[in-house]
């Protein structure tokens, strides 16, 4: 069985983690997998996706996304694969339309990673996104909350399959092998809050600056990621007088290493699909606090803590009361690590694979 991934790009999100992740899996199970981005600039993910030996194809570098003219780009792939599997917009349209100009048969499979989106908001859109849906024979929803949603937009419920991500959970249970000052240059003495999420409109680390100043000194953030609001929050962190508190990491690739010196993980977000950082975080053992959005308050109420989005005087609260509460902070942390085991990529990997399977035959 031939498939083709086909993603905007390999950079910093968690769409592009789970390709990392999931697709090497897919190919020890005996499936031939390729990737194919629309933007092919090279980029940590991409590296460690083609050292896993994983062929990948680009329609260039630097490409802009949104060129409709990439369609024509897509023509010579569609035929040469038994599925092709899309994530993320404008990859769902380009890959749809290329397949009608084509005549392919190829099964067409997406998976909806948002609660949320742009195009909702605006009527054009609805009959759009109705037109380029009905050409893909499967759409994987990764919470309950992203089904509903979409359901509701789009009235195609027949066509969903909720497949919660997953993430390799023996990554997220090592060792602490290092120390908050040799991996991020913060004090060991000093409380580390943790938030893993590209600086986009979607996420709200402006909420969790914010929080910042009203904790003690003795606490620091690290956000790790990347993306076009990362020197608004930088110059929010000025602003407020907690710049020197806050430290603003970039992309890594030791994420589980920083989970397991954190002492708090923090997914502060104005709206999330599902909520992958918060998932490693737990399952390294970290008190969760996530905003209480469909798709975070899925996946970590419960479990973990939640405070209204943008509420930073309730996160500051939540923060300070795990601080105060030895055996509450030890609480939470268990009933965290045990709600990660839901979300354990063998489970999503093999839920993938029935859908593959089925639509073969």
């Amino acid at each position: 069985m031939r498939i083709l991934r086909v993603i905007n790009s390999l950079k910093t999100g968690g769409a592009e983690r789970s390709i990392v992740s999931n697709v090497p899996v897919h190919m020890l199970n005996g499936y031939q997998m390729d990737v194919l981005l629309l933007n092919g600039e090279v980029t940590y993910f991409f590296n460690e996706l083609q050292q896993k030996g994983v062929t990948i194809y680009s329609l260039g570098s630097g490409n802009n996304i949104y060129n409709p003219l990439l369609i024509f780009k897509l023509l010579k792939y569609v035929c040469r694969y038994d599925i092709i599997h899309v994530h993320l917009f404008p990859s769902i349209y380009w890959v749809a339309i290329a397949k009608i100009l084509s005549f392919s048969r190829v099964k067409l499979v997406m998976t909806e990673h948002s609660t949320d989106n742009r195009r909702r908001h605006f009527a054009f859109f609805k009959n759009v996104d109705r037109f380029i849906y009905k050409n893909y024979q499967k759409i994987i929803s990764i919470s309950e909350a992203t089904t509903i949603n979409l359901d509701s937009y789009l009235k195609i419920r027949s066509k969903v399959i909720t497949i919660p991500n997953g993430i390799i959970i023996k990554d997220f249970q090592i060792k602490e092998t290092t120390t908050k000052e040799k991996l991020l240059g913060i004090c060991n003495d000093k409380k580390l809050i943790v938030q893993v999420a590209g600086f986009r409109k979607q996420k709200d680390q402006d909420t969790l600056i914010k929080a910042l100043t009203l904790l003690p000194e003795c606490f620091n953030i690290a956000f790790v990621g990347e993306g076009e609001r990362r020197t608004i929050c930088e110059n929010l962190a000025k602003e407020l007088g907690v710049f020197d508190r806050t430290k603003f990491c970039g992309n890594r690739n030791d994420i589980p290493m920083i989970m397991k010196v954190a002492d708090f993980n923090v997914m502060s977000s104005h709206n999330e699909g599902f909520g992958r950082a918060a998932v490693e975080g737990m399952a390294a053992g970290k008190p969760t606090i996530a905003s209480n959005v469909p798709g975070l308050a899925e996946v970590v109420g419960g479990a973990g803590l939640l405070f209204e989005a943008g509420d930073s005087d309730t996160l500051a609260k939540l923060i300070l009361q795990l601080t105060n509460d030895a055996a509450f902070y030890g609480q939470v942390a268990e009933r965290c690590k045990e709600r990660a085991k839901q979300y354990d990529v063998k489970i999503m990997i093999e839920k993938y694979e029935q859908v593959y399977n089925t639509l073969i035959g």
